[in-house]
């Protein structure tokens, strides 16, 4: 997405227009979260492997946030637990990204 793709877009119009497979990880983390992408896979249904490349383009459109989660080091399997961003908090970050990418212009 454009910097002006992100200052036309809402919560809503960004969070309907998901594809099927994007929809469908959306939909579970709203069922299910905060949770890790282990148990959101467990509880849905959805294949991990199907799941996790999903909620990574999520966090990316900020329709997901990390609400806790430590960073793994050697030997330990720690995982971040997510939930889906509330409109207002989208909006914020929209418009944080909004001010990053018009920097660069």
């Amino acid at each position: 997405m454009k910097a002006t793709d992100f200052r036309n877009a809402t919560f809503e119009s960004l969070a309907g227009s998901l594809d099927a497979q994007r929809r469908a990880v959306y939909e579970a983390w709203l069922r299910h979260s905060p949770c890790t992408t282990r148990e959101c896979a467990h509880r849905s249904g959805i294949d991990l492997l199907s799941l996790r490349p999903r909620t990574t383009e999520l966090l990316q459109l900020g329709l997901l946030q990390v609400v806790s989660g430590t960073p793994a080091s050697a030997g330990s399997s720690h995982e971040g637990r997510y939930e889906p961003t509330p409109r207002s908090a989208w909006l914020r970050w929209r418009d944080s990204q909004l001010s990053g990418q018009e920097q660069l212009l």
